[in-house]
């Protein structure tokens, strides 16, 4: 969304950082105000993450002091698909076998998770409705992995991770991992992210708003949190 600036300041920690900016009343874009930021990084002209069978994405979140999470809102996170345009088909409610996108959330009091749109025709997928602590799967949007296993907290930055392992195609051996400061909190394995050797990672779906699609999912004040530190390794390729 062009008309949501995503400045590139100073943090209060000093760190240069992607500032996203979250206006009273702000969740989700489809109404006003409009809060955060959402475009979709596809990295450097010179380098090809589509030939990556298993990648890693990490970067920092700083909180403002005193920020309220209200019942939470979306975090950047790879997307992928079978090609470019399909790709993008995987958030918001819309479910395909073509793609998927492993978002971070946070939600009440600062809990952190990772919230995806795998596939839904695969029944290996439901691996991910039994992550510890919590973890919740629909038929509507998107699966809430994890939920508690770490927390974000108002006044310092955090550090996350998630690593995307593609499945063979006819296989259920795809892998998604969970890093908080470098640590391992969690792996699970036998999944399915896509059904066609055209299925590749595409990029980091870097979008952040509040919600939830109802109002009570709001901004309940003007605040901020600013992003940095951001990397992607290529651990395996086809």
């Amino acid at each position: 969304l062009s008309a949501l600036s995503h400045n590139y300041v100073k943090a209060p920690d000093g760190k240069l950082s992607v500032q996203a900016h979250y206006p009273k009343g702000s969740y989700t874009y489809t109404h006003q105000p409009q809060g955060g930021f959402s475009f979709y990084a596809t990295g450097p002209d010179n380098f090809n993450l589509e030939n990556a069978k298993e990648a890693t994405l990490s970067y920092s979140v700083y909180f403002e002091d005193d920020f309220d999470f209200n019942m939470g809102g979306k975090l950047p996170g790879f997307y992928g698909g079978n090609d470019d345009d399909v790709a993008t088909s995987c958030s918001g409610g819309r479910r395909d076998d073509r793609c998927f996108s492993t978002r971070f959330m946070f939600r009440k009091n600062g809990m952190g998770e990772l919230y995806t749109y795998l596939p839904p025709d695969y029944s290996a997928n439901k691996a991910l409705c039994n992550v510890a602590p919590q973890s919740d799967c629909n038929d509507v949007y998107g699966a809430s992995v994890g939920r508690g296993s770490f927390y974000f907290k108002a006044g310092t930055r955090t550090t996350i991770g998630q690593r995307v392992k593609l499945n063979d195609v006819g296989k259920e051996n795809g892998e998604l991992e969970l890093f908080v400061e470098g640590k391992s909190i969690f792996t699970v394995k036998g999944l399915v992210y896509r059904n066609s050797d055209s299925g590749k990672i595409r990029g980091v779906q870097m979008q952040t708003f509040f919600g939830g699609s109802s109002p009570e999912w709001a901004s309940p004040k003007d605040q901020n949190t600013w992003f940095s530190d951001f990397s992607v390794a290529v651990t395996e390729s086809f």
